[in-house]
């Protein structure tokens, strides 16, 4: 597996690292020129899934760029002389600076026709970042396996603790203390500090994928394990996204739901890879 180590420094000072696979000298079968990837909430570049993902695309001739974003790991360094970041203080909205960051290395490197994409909280990020930005070199997006944000969802789904923990951190943000820590156990195990908390599950339903993709004027592929959709490994909130965006039925969106597989595609790797490959010769 060979790879470029490379970092970037975003707009306002964050320092972040990545994989890039250059594209074998093949025909791609393709428009799609490079596929910029951002990991799951609190985790890293270095996963296994997205290292072989990128690996498989590169040797196809896509180029494959596995990137960081500042929600990498917990808690993690920020900006020189700023607080720290990581995913436990992260703001999705920040996901716009991130991407730029990173479309400007493929741009550098002759990449013009790119997609942007993620898995988990990356796939949120995905969606909100080009709704916001409309990135012009941004050709379609590839959300796999993301929750729906939705305020009201989310209290229907874990209704003995959602809105507990919610006031919980409208308190502590009240209070001026917005940096306390939540590990409340939903909508899925990650470490909240109270502000993020809010900010993710706002009333406002800011970064609702169902809101934001109708905003998004590309083409657009959600993909979901079968099993993280119902079942005993069963996230709810990324079935509750399955669910909403293919009711949606936006002309824009297709959804895939790849059989037996969970939230982190194991065992399912290369059906996953089949699946993006497919459609990315559909562009």
């Amino acid at each position: 597996m060979l790879a470029d180590f490379v970092e970037v420094q975003t707009s306002d000072g964050m320092t972040l690292g990545g994989a890039y696979f250059a594209p074998a000298d093949v025909d791609r079968g393709s428009s799609v020129e490079a596929v910029c990837f951002f990991h799951g909430d609190g985790g890293h570049f270095y996963r296994p899934l997205y290292l072989e993902l990128g690996q498989r695309l590169a040797e196809r001739g896509i180029a494959f760029l596995a990137a960081n974003r500042r929600g990498h790991d917990t808690v993690s360094a920020g900006a020189r002389g700023g607080p720290p970041k990581g995913y436990a203080y992260e703001s999705v909205d920040e996901s716009r600076l991130d991407y730029a960051a990173w479309l400007e290395l493929l741009r550098e490197r002759g990449h013009r026709r790119i997609v942007i994409g993620g898995h988990s909280g990356g796939a949120v990020r995905s969606v909100y970042a080009q709704a916001k930005e409309q990135f012009p070199e941004v050709v379609a997006v590839l959300p796999v396996s993301p929750g729906e944000y939705n305020y009201e969802g989310l209290k229907e789904l874990h209704p003995d603790n959602f809105l507990r923990v919610y006031h919980e951190a409208t308190h502590e943000v009240a209070e001026g203390r917005p940096h306390t820590f939540f590990t409340p156990g939903m909508p899925w195990g990650s470490t909240w500090s109270a502000s993020a908390f809010l900010d993710c599950f706002n009333a406002d339903n800011r970064y609702s994928v169902t809101a934001r993709v109708e905003e998004v004027e590309c083409p657009v592929m959600f993909i979901f394990g079968s099993e993280e959709c119902e079942g005993p490994q069963v996230l709810p909130a990324c079935g509750a996204a399955m669910r909403s965006v293919k009711a949606a039925e936006f002309p824009h969106i297709t959804v895939n739901i790849i059989d037996g597989a969970n939230h982190g595609y194991q065992g399912r790797d290369l059906e996953l890879f089949e699946t993006i490959h497919g459609w990315l010769k559909t562009i």
